[in-house]
């Protein structure tokens, strides 16, 4: 995170906005996701499904501001490719006090999982870095040192660095849990090469480990050309160190580079390797604006990969070329030398490949994408995450969609509406491709009047695995608004389907909606009706089940073991095989 990287004109070399058509780049897998400005990326794995979390570059709109980021956004995703955006799950001061101390700013965050536990580590503009937790990645997340920070440049010896931001954390194999943060310009003190930390954690993760002699003491990393982004992972015996160089040259090294470097030990010393990640172009062509960079690099599913931002949507977007503050989180594939030494990362549109394949028999959140056109999203109390502004001729895409060989019958979708309503054409291959389904959305009376609405599928046109599925929005104005959406199975009944995994040990709205959308072809589409939220949308427990079943609203707060008797919309839980489903009571 650059804090006055717009000041300083002598580190900003802004090149012309690329000519992106929209309608092209809307067809891409890079940025992860496009209706929104993320940055500064911090993978977590949580229960086999990788989440990210980001800072919210949506309020930087003004370049005069800076950085004007006081939320984290989280998304998530267990194929790579189809993603879940949850929204925002952290901002300051709600969640951490000491952001007020830092004219409310919450810039690139930390992350780390012990036990049943999610630490996330805040920082404010240039410090402090503090540590907030939570019983699952979208929160809510608790200030368990009630706004004291972790580390300040009082907190313990050498802690002192210009900008005191950018927390990493490593847990090595030993358990040992490893904090690192810090940065600066050419101007500050200490200064490049000087200006990056590392400090162990207690097993608690939330305070310091004093040495033998009962002082706190942060190691200096001696990182060339050092500005920001500290980093750490391990693959094997070889621990990596990553970071961000400065915009200064001075050697055979690209400006803004991501850098790394290999050592034994994750306090080092370490030696460097080079560059793992240009200022991100495609071609000869840089899709960053020449500007600021931040990595985060994690194995998931036995595959190694390289999370980044850089300016492509804001490009795309024609956003003026004096604000480079709105970013994007894009990710390629990390690749290892026999050596042990990094390949250079080459950025692609396409992203990576997909690692499994889609299973639209669960309950699906609207805001679970491969990629969308128009579209936005919020959150909504009742609701969890939905869909809006939804104009005639946009679409959410979803990819790798695998429907079974019988194919999908039926296709259910919980939607309000305002307005006059309008329909959702379920497409296959592309916006324009062939029909499987038409569902009519009537209105509900008003925007906070949800049902739930059904229609046929073709199942022959369905059936099989389909690259694409496209889910295509018509009507007049705003037509309506999604919350969350779900196929059937053919020659399944309307009371059952298939039983959807939970993402977190107690389920919310957004866990219960843990991956993407579906896919299909041929003609089909008939008849469509709706309900005002009595139809179980998915199985019943069986009966031998039920002392094992507990009950939470949308929310994910937790109702007990009776079934509720209260008309809504509720998420049911076997403690006992962790499967989740929604359930309506009339």
């Amino acid at each position: 995170m650059y804090v006055t990287l717009m000041k300083d004109k002598t580190y900003v070399h802004f090149l012309v906005l690329l000519a992106v058509v929209v309608s092209t780049f809307t067809t891409f897998a890079n940025p992860i996701l496009s209706h929104k400005y993320t940055a500064d990326p911090q993978p977590i794995v949580w229960n086999d499904r990788l989440y990210v979390y980001a800072s919210n570059d949506d309020q930087s709109t003004n370049p005069d501001d800076g950085y004007m980021i006081q939320a984290y956004t989280l998304v998530s995703t267990d194929d790579m490719a189809n993603w879940t955006d949850h929204g925002e799950v952290f901002r300051v001061p709600r969640d951490w006090r000491r952001g007020t101390a830092t004219s409310a700013r919450a810039y690139a965050p930390g992350a780390a999982v012990r036990g049943n536990t999610v630490y996330l580590y805040p920082c404010g503009a240039g410090g402090p870095v503090g540590v907030v937790t939570a019983p699952r990645p979208e929160g809510p997340f608790n200030d368990v040192l009630n706004g004291v920070p972790l580390v300040d440049r009082n907190t313990c010896t050498n802690c002192n660095v210009p900008w005191l931001f950018d927390p990493a954390v490593f847990i090595d194999d030993d358990g040992q849990a490893y904090l690192y943060y810090g940065g600066g310009d050419a101007s500050g003190t200490p200064g490049p090469g000087e200006n990056l930390r590392v400090i162990r954690l207690n097993d608690d993760m939330i305070s310091l480990r004093r040495e033998a002699n009962n002082t706190i003491n942060a190691v200096t990393i001696q990182a060339p050309r050092s500005f920001e982004a500290a980093y750490m992972h391990k693959r094997g015996d070889i621990y990596y160190f990553s970071y961000v160089n400065n915009f200064s040259g001075g050697d055979q090294h690209p400006n803004a580079a991501i850098m790394y470097m290999t050592g034994s030990s994750p306090m080092g010393p370490f030696t460097l390797r080079g560059p793992v990640l240009r200022n991100p172009a495609i071609g000869n062509q840089n899709i960053n604006r020449n500007n600021n960079n931040h990595q985060a690099i994690i194995e998931y599913q036995g595959k190694w990969y390289m999370f980044y931002h850089d300016r492509r949507v804001a490009n795309a977007n024609n956003v003026p070329s004096n604000n480079a503050n709105q970013r994007n989180i894009s990710v390629d594939s990390l690749v290892y030398n026999a050596d042990g030494t990094m390949r250079e990362v080459v950025v692609t549109h396409d992203g990576v490949a997909q690692i499994k394949h889609f299973n639209p028999y669960t309950t699906i959140s609207a805001a679970t994408m491969n990629r969308q056109s128009g579209i936005k999203t919020d959150s909504i109390s009742g609701e969890g995450m939905i869909v809006t502004s939804i104009s005639d001729g946009n679409w959410i895409r979803l990819k790798g969609v695998d429907f079974g060989t019988a194919g999908a019958s039926r296709f259910i979708v919980r939607a309000a509406s305002g307005s006059s309503g309008g329909s959702i054409e379920l497409r296959t291959g592309s916006a324009t491709g062939t029909s499987i389904g038409i569902c009519n959305i009537a209105s509900t009376g008003g925007w906070n009047t949800w049902r739930n609405f059904e229609c046929d599928v073709n199942a022959s046109g369905s059936a099989g695995v389909k690259d694409f599925l496209f889910l295509v929005f018509r009507g007049t104005e705003e037509p309506f608004r999604l919350s969350w959406y779900q196929f059937q199975m053919a020659n399944q009944s309307s009371s059952s389907a298939a039983t959807p995994s939970s993402s977190s040990a107690a389920p919310s709205s957004s866990s219960v909606a843990n991956a993407g959308t579906s896919s299909s072809s041929a003609e089909g589409a008939s008849s469509s009706s709706s309900s005002g939220g009595t139809t179980s949308i998915l199985s019943q427990y069986n009966q031998q089940d039920a002392v094992i079943v507990k009950y939470y609203n949308l929310q994910g707060q937790p109702l007990g073991t009776q079934k509720p008797i209260t008309s809504g919309v509720y998420i049911v839980r076997n403690s006992k095989t962790g499967q989740t489903q929604m359930m309506v009571v009339k």
